[in-house]
């Protein structure tokens, strides 16, 4: 879309914050300070940048995945700058989105992990983790047990000479109970991949 467009569309529906309704932001700097933190910012290795019980970041990231707001992709990839990119010390490692099923991905029409991870880096690899699973959303399933199960066996990897003696950094917007990066995990480390850690939104 042109910068013209872009700009006409604003002017006759201009964004409101989803945290307080103020104009021409999608999500403020002020909204984006009040999300609340996670009770642990780092479990497993997978860092959160909120608590998903959060109501400002339970709506963007409904929006971004349901509504296809993609705007919304920034102000997520800023939080996880603010609260959690320069405690890891990590920058140097190789930046993969959590990938989507091809069904879901037909759906959507894009991959909102993907859109928040280059916000984030311009070292994002989208060719080498697969999900080959169709599988339910994980924030859907109310038992530990089914969403563990349900992520089962789900990815596969290709052009593993990429990642080979790599760091890897997993970008996902919502963790529940971590086995969407435990599965992922499972496929990258006999594929050659080194360190490997996870920053996500949100934890569930």
């Amino acid at each position: 879309m042109s910068a013209f467009i872009h700009s006409v569309l604003n002017f006759l529906f201009p964004q409101k914050c989803v945290g307080c309704g103020k104009k021409n932001k999608i999500l403020c700097q002020e909204c984006l300070k009040r999300i609340d933190y996670p009770a642990f910012l780092k479990y497993n290795n997978i860092f959160a940048a909120s608590d998903y019980n959060d109501e400002t970041v339970k709506k963007a990231i409904w929006l971004l995945k349901y509504r296809g707001i993609k705007q919304i992709a920034e102000p997520l990839a800023e939080l996880i700058k603010q609260r959690i990119w320069e405690k890891i010390k990590f920058k140097d490692a190789t930046i993969i989105p959590i990938p989507l099923s091809r069904t879901r991905m037909r759906e959507r029409g894009f991959n909102q992990s993907e859109l928040i991870a280059k916000y984030l880096s311009d070292k994002v690899i989208t060719n080498v983790l697969y999900k080959i699973k169709e599988t339910a959303s994980q924030v859907s399933l109310k038992n530990r047990e089914e969403r563990l199960n349900n992520l089962k066996d789900c990815f596969a990897i290709k052009n593993p000479e990429i990642i080979k003696d790599k760091n890897i950094i997993l970008i996902d917007d919502v963790s529940t109970t971590g086995a969407t990066v435990r599965e992922a995990r499972k496929v990258l480390r006999p594929a050659g991949a080194k360190k490997i850690i996870a920053l996500v939104v949100a934890r569930g």
